[in-house]
């Protein structure tokens, strides 16, 4: 092979997301030891949604592949101006810079073992009509976030839940009732900020004898930001049968004491803070893989959950304020 290096550099590491819409440049560098004739330099920037298991119920494969995304960028007409009047890529070193831009409909970088992923790719290729027609190819996997700004007006309202519970001791005897309400002050929550949530949570259980009360004092509660995963994947052999998974990960978890009981309703206000680089809540329906998001408290009897969103841009003023 002439060709002895071929390598192509984004300007973005693995860790740093494209937004959609966002320019996305990069380097194509090449070293050849012996003028080799070429008949193209291509660039493809693609995105592909693929998920796929084995069914507990019935024991048969599911799997589905999507491709979204397939953008080229044709270089020949970059590459010919290192090249002899034959397109002959002279000896020596070059390099070849490119830009493309990311379509404004995309999906977010996912990854999930033994459920599914959506990845992207992108692919250098020059094609060299010696040996048969081969091609020298270089990849470079990119993470990619949709864009979801949260300047909407909607996203900054408030979001408020409130669950109430009956509770019974032994032999089913009532013991009273627990009611929560969990408040964020802006629907719309930005990675790397914080957001403003209010607890208000009332326990009309009647109280314990003075010898049990000191343990409760030392008991906590979760307040967690959740992300849901879900999946969908149609059977190998016949497409109309569709099967779905779904995985929930709590990202960020906060700790609040338990509320006393008989004491009337406790408010707590908590300043909870957003993880960075988190992919933002799925914008399109009917897609192989969906991220959702909710806030949840956990309670001895129920859980309290607060379905929210999780944006990529924020530039407006609002509420919440950064880490």
């Amino acid at each position: 092979m002439k060709v002895d290096y071929f390598e192509v550099t984004l300007d973005k590491g693995i860790d740093e997301p494209y937004l959609g819409g966002d320019p996305i440049k990069g380097i194509i560098e090449m070293v050849c030891s012996k003028q080799v004739r070429i008949t193209g330099l291509i660039v493809r920037l693609t995105g592909v949604a693929e998920t796929g298991w084995r069914s507990r119920q019935d024991d048969l494969p599911y799997e589905s592949r999507h491709t979204f995304m397939d953008e080229q960028i044709d270089l020949t007409t970059t590459i010919a101006e290192h090249c002899t009047d034959e397109f002959e890529l002279h000896e020596g070193k070059h390099s070849v810079e490119f830009e493309g831009r990311i379509p404004l409909d995309v999906l977010s970088s996912v990854e999930r073992d033994n459920h599914g992923s959506i990845r992207y790719m992108c692919t250098a290729l020059m094609a060299i009509p010696e040996d048969g027609d081969t091609e020298v190819v270089s990849e470079k996997t990119f993470k990619v976030f949709s864009l979801l700004n949260l300047d909407a007006p909607y996203l900054h309202d408030k979001a408020h839940v409130t669950e109430e519970e009956e509770i019974t001791g032994c032999c089913g005897r009532r013991k009273g009732a627990l009611i929560a309400t969990m408040q964020v002050d802006e629907i719309g929550v930005m990675p790397g900020m914080t957001s403003k949530i209010s607890l208000t949570v009332e326990n009309k259980t009647k109280k314990r004898k003075k010898w049990m009360r000191k343990k409760d004092n030392h008991e906590c509660v979760l307040l967690s930001l959740c992300q849901q995963l879900d999946f969908v994947a149609v059977n190998r052999n016949d497409p109309m049968m569709i099967d779905r998974k779904s995985i929930t990960i709590a990202v960020e978890s906060h700790g609040t004491c338990k509320t006393k009981a008989g004491v009337g309703p406790q408010t707590k206000e908590i300043e909870f803070s957003v993880p960075p680089n988190l992919p933002p809540t799925s914008i399109h329906a009917n897609r192989l893989v969906t991220v959702s998001y909710f806030f949840k408290l956990d309670l001895d009897h129920f859980d309290l959950v607060l379905p929210v969103i999780v944006g990529s841009v924020k530039s407006s003023a609002s509420n919440g304020s950064e880490k």
